[in-house]
């Protein structure tokens, strides 16, 4: 009879550890960050800014990021503004201007690398490489170890 209780008591751990392995959905992600709000004693509507500032900035890398790739890693900070005000159009819309002056100032602060992907930053780079070894300044030059304290010294 012990036998069989210690069989249940190993089957029972197995299935709750199981289930832990099951990954979250986006939904359990959305009531966490709710209820995370909710204890910081945001209202409904705040959080509903919130939320939507961080849809709204994901929904700026990836535009972003594929524009980038579209121009092969031409692109400048100005069109990455001007995307950056249309989705804040349409954040002031739904949640008003000061949620979309929020956002402005979110993205303002993100530097470039910090809102293109991967992909677009791999299309970036090759694009400045592209442009570095034209000008024959591709790969960098090693300089030996005493030229550089030479140099040093000629600069102080």
């Amino acid at each position: 009879m012990i036998e069989w209780g210690l069989l249940i008591l190993i089957a029972i751990i197995a299935v709750a550890f199981a289930i832990s392995l099951i990954p979250d959905g986006p939904d359990d992600a959305l009531a966490r960050f709710r209820q995370e709000c909710r204890q910081q004693g945001m209202n409904f509507e705040e959080t509903q800014a919130a939320i939507s500032l961080r849809v709204g900035l994901v929904q700026l890398r990836r535009l972003a990021s594929d524009r980038c790739i579209e121009r092969n890693g031409n692109m400048q900070r100005k069109e990455i503004n001007e995307l950056a005000g249309n989705i804040a159009i349409g954040i002031a819309a739904a949640h008003g201007t000061q949620a979309a002056k929020s956002f402005v100032a979110w993205v303002d602060s993100c530097a470039d690398e910090e809102i293109l992907y991967d992909d677009a930053r791999a299309a970036r780079h090759r694009m400045h490489v592209t442009y570095l070894r034209s000008n024959g300044l591709y790969p960098p030059t090693r300089a030996p170890m005493s030229r550089d304290l030479r140099d040093a010294f000629k600069i102080v």
